[in-house]
C-alpha cells in the first residue's frame, strides 16, 4: 500500500476546467512522479476518499493478483508528458489558478482554494514537469533515457535582446529540441525561462551574428519577436529547420513556418 501513496507529490482539493468547457467542476486532484507505475500524471477523483480507497485497493489486488483491475474507483489520468509550460495566468483574469500548456495546444486550467495553494502545486508541478524534462544523471548508474534526449537537443550560449515578451534579458542558453526551443538560465541550467513549440513559430531567421524568430499568440510569452546575439546562427537556423521539417513531414501537412532573413 505505501509504494502506492509514495509516488504522490501533491494533492488536494481543486475546481478544474478543460479548454473550449466554461464550466468548472470540483474534484479531488492527484499529482504523481513519473516512475515505473507510468510517466508524470494528474488523477482525477471525486473527492478524497475516493482517491485513497483507489490507492488502497489497488494495492491489496495487486499483491494478489497482478493481473486483475480495479473498476470500483471512479477517475481519469492526464498524462503529463506533453506539458510544455506551467504558469500562474493573471489574477485579475483567473484568481487562485494554473495553466498547463501541452504541445498538443490543448490547455488544462486549474483553480485553488487560497493563494498558497496555488503556488505551491505551480512550483512542484514546474519542477516535476519542466525543470525536470531533460533528467539528471545520478552518481550511480547512467540514466540511459536522460543521455538520448541531450543528443536530441543541442544547447547554444546566446544574448537575449531585450523584448516586450520576456522580462529578462542578456547571457542565456537556447535550447533546440525536436519539437520547442527552450530558454534556460546561464547560470542555472536547470531553470528554464521560456518555451516555444516549433509549430507555434512564424518564421525565423539568422544572420552572421544573430538568430531571431517571431512568436505565435498561442506561445506562452503571446506573439512578439525575440532576437538573440550569438555566433552560432546558422548551426542554430539548421537545427531548427531540421525540427520543423521533421514536424511538418510526421503531421502531413503544408507548412505554415516562414524561414529565411527577417
Amino acid at each position: 500500500m505505501d509504494s502506492e501513496f509514495s509516488d504522490i507529490l501533491k494533492q488536494g482539493y481543486v475546481k478544474i476546467r478543460r479548454r473550449h468547457f466554461w464550466i468548472s467542476q470540483g474534484c479531488w486532484l492527484v499529482f504523481k512522479k513519473a516512475s515505473g507505475k507510468g510517466s508524470n500524471r494528474l488523477e482525477r477523483y471525486p473527492n478524497e476518499q475516493a482517491s485513497n480507497f483507489h490507492c488502497q485497493q489497488k494495492a491489496r489486488l495487486s499483491s494478489q493478483d497482478g493481473h486483475m483491475k480495479n473498476k470500483s474507483s471512479r477517475y481519469n489520468v492526464i498524462d503529463l508528458t506533453d506539458v510544455f509550460s506551467i504558469s500562474r495566468p493573471p489574477k485579475e483574469k483567473k484568481k487562485y489558478a494554473v495553466l498547463l500548456r501541452f504541445t498538443d495546444d490543448n490547455t488544462l486550467t486549474f483553480t485553488c482554494d487560497s493563494e498558497k495553494e496555488a503556488a505551491d502545486w505551480h512550483k512542484v508541478l514546474h519542477r516535476a514537469c519542466v525543470q525536470d524534462e531533460l533528467g539528471t544523471v545520478s552518481s550511480g548508474e547512467p540514466d540511459l533515457l536522460a543521455s538520448s534526449l541531450r543528443h536530441q537537443c543541442e544547447r547554444f550560449r546566446v544574448c537575449l535582446l531585450p523584448c516586450k515578451g520576456l522580462v529578462m534579458s542578456g547571457e542565456c542558453v537556447l535550447q533546440v529540441g525536436s519539437k520547442a526551443i527552450s530558454l534556460w538560465d546561464a547560470r542555472n541550467p536547470r531553470l528554464k525561462l521560456a518555451s516555444w513549440p516549433l509549430m507555434w513559430l512564424r518564421r525565423f531567421g539568422r544572420d552572421r551574428t544573430w538568430f531571431t524568430f517571431e512568436a505565435g499568440r498561442l506561445c506562452e510569452t503571446g506573439e512578439g519577436f525575440f532576437k538573440f546575439q550569438t555566433l552560432e546562427g546558422e548551426a542554430i537556423y539548421q537545427k531548427v529547420h531540421t525540427a520543423v521539417q521533421s514536424i511538418i513531414q510526421q503531421q502531413d501537412c503544408p507548412p505554415r513556418i516562414v524561414e529565411g532573413h527577417i
